[in-house]
């Protein structure tokens, strides 16, 4: 889900501060990812929700102010 919100994996392992190949482990399930780990790939996540809610909203915003016209 933080490589499809982020748009490739090596955001995602930089904001997790983890190797690629802890990073690989962790994606193909191989290894448990250590709760500070998990805590900064849940952070991430809705960081990244949260932009995109921010400009769902902007267009919505957009787009009732244009049928009031």
């Amino acid at each position: 889900m933080a490589v499809s919100l982020c748009g490739d994996a090596e955001t995602v392992c930089k904001a997790m501060r983890c190797s690629d190949g802890d990073f690989m482990e962790y994606a193909q399930g191989k290894k448990e990812l250590p709760w500070p780990e998990l805590d900064r790939l849940i952070s991430l996540i809705i960081h990244e929700q949260g932009i995109i809610i921010a400009k769902n909203r902007d267009m919505l915003a957009e787009l009732r102010a244009k049928k009031r016209r």
